[in-house]
């Protein structure tokens, strides 16, 4: 088990110094790609069967765990720049549908491909023992 949890943390390392990477160039951090991706995530799930939908805040709270407080405030930055919309809902009008823009869309393709860069420097640097599955 010392094994995955040293694993585990060169991940993490690995990760954190690539989202770094990313911010410093002006795309985005780790935490701006988590609120676009969820707000993603929310808009290809379909109507529940009791007429509930997604993109308001508190399915983006939901989805990541955060509190309210915290999730509005991203939402309002990720406006400000331009890479989410608010749009106030037809069922009910004290909510909001959050989406991606265009421009936000983009970012968050660029956000996927910091991942599948993190994917391949693990391969590299990590070797197979990352990609060994654990026996349980």
């Amino acid at each position: 088990m010392a094994q995955l949890s040293d694993l585990i943390q060169k991940l993490n390392r690995l990760s954190s110094r690539e989202w770094a990477e990313s911010a410093r160039v002006g795309s985005l951090s780790l935490s701006e790609f988590e609120y676009l991706n969820a707000v993603d995530e929310q808009a290809h799930r379909p109507f529940g069967a009791n007429g509930e939908h997604g993109q308001h805040l508190h399915d983006i709270v939901a989805e990541l765990g955060v509190t309210k407080a915290s999730a509005s405030s991203m939402i309002s930055k990720l406006q400000g720049r331009g890479l989410v919309e608010r749009f106030q809902c037809q069922m009910d009008a004290r909510a909001y549908h959050i989406t991606l823009t265009p421009k936000g869309a983009v970012l968050l393709a660029q956000g996927k491909q910091v991942y599948a860069r993190i994917a391949d420097i693990a391969e590299k640097e990590l070797g197979e023992i990352a990609f060994t599955p654990v026996p349980e």
